[in-house]
């Protein structure tokens, strides 16, 4: 990976370059774990569900809190 890094006077980086085509792989992959984990967490909700330590919400009772 071809990166560059740019320091303010007080030796501080503040500026990460990258070339496009690098930085859409690696915006591809947070994406991709960005889902897996959305998806790891509904799956952790789900046991905690089956196991009663934590309640549903039915949809009605979510709206009439709105």
């Amino acid at each position: 990976m071809n990166v560059k890094y740019v320091s303010n006077t007080q030796g501080k980086v503040t500026v990460v370059h990258l070339p496009l085509k690098e930085w859409q792989e690696v915006s591809k992959k947070l994406e991709a774990f960005t889902r897996t984990e959305s998806i790891k967490t509904g799956y952790e909700a789900m046991q905690r569900i089956e196991k009663g330590s934590l309640l549903i919400r039915t949809l009605d009772s979510f709206l009439d809190e709105l």
